[in-house]
């Protein structure tokens, strides 16, 4: 092939190969292209290689020889590759996107970042695909390390680029920050930029920031908006500037160190700043000023028998299961404990059947008991004690063990989202799972804002909401808390009753609602979803907002909005709709019935419109069969298959549903022993968020301990 002189060179230089170093090897690019089209990959890399001793200034040669590379895994041979091309060219864009994608596949993501940046900074208009392919993998593994704001610049980045093909990734990564009810809504959208005063004699060095900003020239726009900071110290527009580098950057230090200093000017409007503080304490490291202090208590004992039975014999003591146990290692070579406890905050109820929601215990402690090993005594350690509760749970310890000299150490700092959660203990009684479920549900209800609001947080200088609910120089701090608090929608979906008495108990008073028109729906800001007034609204804009509550996963606004959407007239066109109301309204329904109920009012509604309602059996069997409502799977099966037997797509669909409950194998024939664990965790169809983790007889794999993944759930055998 002749090679067009007057073409930018694939090294990624920028330049016209008649005017770059490659000219005198390009001519080679065809033939190694064909190889690798023919699948001939290692004899392309041979090539190259040849090449290379050739022509050492091929830098062509390297941008190609390092996507396969990269494409291969030889991540070893890459950063070999990428080291050689940054040499030959400092600053080419694929070079330093070689280099960064070199350190992001050793683990080394902060120096990946900075070399994307740099990247970033050297490229032209169009960014190369190269780079956006890597932009899209950090995206990936900076929301894996928890760095929400700077995956989602990266992520927009690739999946908003003209003419890119290849943000599948970015989707991906998208989605699941906006869908995870565990990620506040604070953290699903990137801080708006302040405006500048119009009058501002440094208004054209911000401009010039900005537009550097914007080009993603991130680390030039950082020097100015670093410049202007010393001539304007406290300057908000000046500061958003600094914050959106910060989170470029991923620096999640300076975002929250920025973000307080914006909560501190007076200049802006109260919301605002109560938003701000909020944000500076969701994004600082660890989030510290939000976890709750636990302890850990340890002591060497005789033999590990006979401890294990003295923890049985006590009222205060439930055991934990041996299948939970066995996982309790936290890598291959650690050894699991021989026994495990709760420690309870109250006597176990000696009835069998459900007591009353103020008779169930919570667990204070988990004790583990581990046998003599070679380099170790026997030894029992307790985990995630409170404070307040460290002085019970040696008071437990000693009445089963007699005197025991117990060590007490710091432990890791339990999750806001971990420490509100009631840690229900683990107490067998025979009832059904429905009723399983009202009761946790209600227990929840009943301990959760007391549970908040009594938390000892940093944010509050180590003082509760109750504490400071009339200090007024705490004021900011407060409301900033309890809206991180009605936020996060792991809190928010429990139900509005449970916000509310939060308000009370805090003496913060709940935000007004929001009153909107048609033309203000698409600039609503995710934290003001859950506050939107569906009164007066048209059904375009019930739709829109219904499916943005969705995206974001805003529960109480998409209960709002699809409860008003089912009483609105809708044209022909718009009448799927109801069908999209129903489904969300049983996918958020606190309760098993409430969520049946929903699903068979969409039947009929789709039955009298001649819609499909393949998705609503789907979800209903998947519903049923969590709970364990065998009769109503069978009415529900008896309907899919006979109504879709010829849909190769539905029928698919349930054979996998079917496989995730470990009712049948992979070839479609049917499990003749006990159901797999997705069977018994509601591993097919979303089940309400009251019914997920509820251990029944049914179900072999109990839900994590205390302090392991958000709390112990209520054990109720009763469906043998």
């Amino acid at each position: 092939m002749t090679v067009d002189t007057y073409s930018v060179c694939p090294c990624g230089s920028g330049k016209k190969i008649k005017f770059c170093k490659c000219k005198d090897s390009v001519g080679e690019l065809d033939r190694v292209l064909k190889m690798v089209e023919g699948g001939q990959v290692v004899p392309a890399l041979d090539r190259l290689s040849k090449i290379l001793a050739e022509h050492p200034d091929a830098a062509w040669a390297l941008a190609v020889r390092g996507r396969l590379l990269l494409d291969l895994r030889e991540y070893e041979s890459l950063a070999e590759n990428a080291q050689r091309f940054t040499r030959l060219q400092p600053s080419n864009p694929l070079a330093l996107t070689q280099r960064a994608a070199a350190d992001l596949f050793r683990g080394n993501v902060d120096e990946a970042n900075e070399s994307l940046l740099e990247a970033l900074t050297e490229s032209g208009r169009d960014v190369d695909a190269f780079v956006l392919d890597v932009a899209s993998v950090l995206a990936f593994s900076l929301a894996q390390a928890g760095e929400f704001l700077t995956a989602r610049v990266y992520a927009t980045l690739a999946l908003m680029a003209k003419g890119y093909e290849g943000g599948q990734t970015a989707m991906q990564v998208l989605r699941q920050l906006n869908s995870a009810p565990t990620i506040s809504q604070y953290l699903k959208a990137v801080p708006k930029a302040i405006a500048r005063p119009a009058d501002a004699d440094w208004g054209e060095r911000y401009d010039e920031a900005a537009g550097l900003l914007r080009s993603n020239k991130v680390m030039l726009a950082q020097s100015k908006f670093d410049s202007l900071r010393r001539t304007v110290p406290n300057e908000p527009a000046i500061l958003t500037g600094l914050l959106t580098c910060a989170i470029w950057r991923g620096d999640a230090a300076s975002q929250s160190e920025l973000l307080l200093k914006l909560s501190a000017c007076e200049t802006l409007d109260f919301a605002d700043r109560v938003r701000y503080r909020a944000m500076a304490a969701l994004t600082e490291p660890e989030m510290p000023s939000l976890a709750v202090p636990v302890m850990q208590l340890t002591a060497d004992i005789e033999a590990a028998d006979q401890t294990e039975i003295a923890f049985t014999a006590q009222s205060r003591f439930v055991s934990l299961p041996a299948d939970m146990l066995a996982g309790m290692k936290m890598n291959e070579d650690d050894v699991a404990p021989r026994g495990g406890f709760q420690i309870l905050d109250r006597e176990k109820p000696s009835t069998d059947s459900l007591p009353p929601a103020d008779q169930i215990p919570e667990a204070i402690g988990v004790v583990f008991i581990y046998g003599r090993q070679t380099d170790r005594a026997a030894r029992i350690e307790i985990q995630d004690v409170r404070e307040r509760d460290v002085d019970e749970v040696k008071a437990q310890v000693t009445t089963a063990l007699g005197s025991i000299e117990l060590t007490q150490t710091a432990g890791d700092a339990l999750p806001l989202l971990v420490a509100v959660q009631p840690a229900i203990a683990m107490v067998r009684f025979q009832a059904k799972p429905a009723e399983a479920e009202k009761l946790q549900l209600e227990i929840t209800r009943d301990r959760m804002p007391r549970a908040i609001a009594n938390l000892r947080l940093g944010i509050l200088g180590g003082q509760s909401l109750v504490e400071t609910a009339n200090d007024d120089s705490k004021l900011l701090e407060r409301t900033a808390l309890v809206r991180i608090l009605q936020q996060y929608d792991a809190i928010a979906s429990r139900g509005d009753d449970i916000l509310a008495e939060l308000h009370r108990l805090s003496g913060i008073a709940p935000q007004e609602k929001l009153q909107l028109t048609e033309h203000d729906v698409e600039t609503v800001d995710n934290e003001d979803l859950n506050r939107i007034d569906p009164e007066g609204l048209n059904a375009e804009s019930l739709i829109y907002l219904l499916q943005r509550a969705q995206q974001v996963s805003a529960t109480p606004a998409i209960r709002h909005l699809a409860t008003r959407l089912l009483d609105t007239e809708l044209s022909a066109e718009q009448r799927p709709a109801k069908m999209l109301a129903y489904m969300s309204l049983a996918n958020v329904a606190t309760e098993a019935e409430l969520a049946l109920g929903y699903l068979e009012k969409a039947k009929v509604f789709a039955d009298e419109n001649n819609f499909s309602n393949a998705n609503l059996l789907l979800s209903e069997i998947g519903l049923r069969l969590s709970i364990g409502d065998g009769e109503g799977f069978q009415r529900a099966f008896q309907q899919i298959t006979s109504r879709h037997s010829s849909d190769p797509e539905t029928m698919a669909r349930l054979q996998q549903l079917l496989m995730q409950f470990g009712l049948i194998r992979p070839d479609g024939s049917p499990r003749t022993g006990p159901a797999g664990p997705a069977a018994m965790a509601g591993g097919g169809a979303k089940a309400p968020a009251a019914s997920s983790g509820l251990w029944t007889p049914d179900s072999p794999n109990p839900p994590p301990a205390q302090g392991n993944g958000g709390g112990s759930k209520l054990w109720v055998p009763g469906m043998d």
